[in-house]
């Protein structure tokens, strides 16, 4: 199976909008009735990858164009594939199908030179000061930054993607529940973040 480059994903058209301001997935569901999402998930070892890529086969086998993607670190679609596509986008496996596994870490890099570049602009400065690059590796290290990368990512997949059905092989079922689990750890760093916000207001009034 020849190896394919992410260049091959299928452009953003007028069928692909991401989400606008405000709007939430269910929304953006109920927009694209057309679109078809499969999950496969269960207890580590039971196939949910082989399942996934083996649908995703079928489906573009049957002139349906199909992402198949995963955020397990341990998956293993690079092996079934045979093509490195860990961190790579969407990679094209053949005609109709497509395959990405998540880099997790890369997205919270990505975050924190956002933070930096944020910074630099806002105060104009040339290097950003130690101090706070200490407070972006701490905040880096926070209970759910890994998993709030993995759902920001799915979410531009599901909503940037140019496919007729999106395969999503899950992580194993504890960890999976665990993700489901997280919108209170979610609140409460939420509840920090707008509390340092406000105390920094107050030092520079």
């Amino acid at each position: 199976m020849a190896t394919q480059t992410h260049d091959d994903a299928p452009p953003r058209t007028a069928r692909s909008p991401a989400l606008a301001a405000g709007e939430s997935l269910a929304d953006f569901f109920s927009k694209h009735p057309e679109r078809r999402y499969v999950m496969f998930g269960g207890k580590g070892g039971l196939g949910k990858t082989t399942f996934s890529a083996a649908t995703g086969y079928w489906l573009a086998q049957h002139g349906k164009r199909v992402l198949v993607f995963s955020v397990d670190p341990q998956a293993s679609l690079s092996d079934i594939f045979q093509m490195d596509i860990f961190g790579k986008g969407p990679v094209k496996v053949m005609d109709n199908l497509w395959a990405q596994e998540i880099d997790a870490d890369r997205h919270i890099r990505e975050y924190q030179d956002e933070v930096r570049a944020k910074i630099l602009e806002m105060y104009g400065l040339d290097k950003v000061p130690d101090e706070i690059e200490d407070y972006i590796a701490a905040a880096s290290a926070e209970p759910a930054m890994e998993e709030s990368a993995i759902f920001d990512s799915v979410v531009d997949i599901l909503s940037e993607g140019d496919y007729d059905y999106y395969i999503y092989d899950l992580v194993p079922l504890g960890h999976a529940l665990y993700y489901l689990s997280m919108a209170k750890v979610y609140d409460e760093w939420i509840g920090k973040i707008t509390h340092l916000r406000e105390e920094m207001r107050e030092y520079e009034e």
